[in-house]
């Protein structure tokens, strides 16, 4: 049950992650057009998209890094511990 729990949950970590890396080249394409078209028109493009698609992109990638921690401390790879200290190495 665990091992499907941590697997569900790095699957989930690869979707959205993936989701949000796109949507990050996305984002970048339709500034650079908007960039491109200049005035008004890429004035509207710009806010259009920084107000309407680029939140849909960070709820993903706040949705994979949630997934990420919870699947990464269910494993129990505490990345942020040390492991090999001791009082030798002192």
């Amino acid at each position: 049950m665990k091992n499907n729990f941590e697997n569900l949950l790095s699957s989930l970590f690869s979707f959205f992650i993936l989701i949000a890396i796109l949507g990050g080249g996305i984002i970048f394409l339709l500034f650079l057009v908007a960039l491109l078209l200049g005035g008004e028109t890429g004035a509207n493009l710009a806010i259009s998209t920084s107000t309407t698609i680029m939140p849909y992109f960070i709820k993903s990638a706040t949705i994979a890094v949630l997934a990420g921690l919870v699947s990464m401390y269910a494993r129990g790879m505490h990345t942020l511990t040390l492991q090999g200290s001791s009082k030798k190495d002192q």
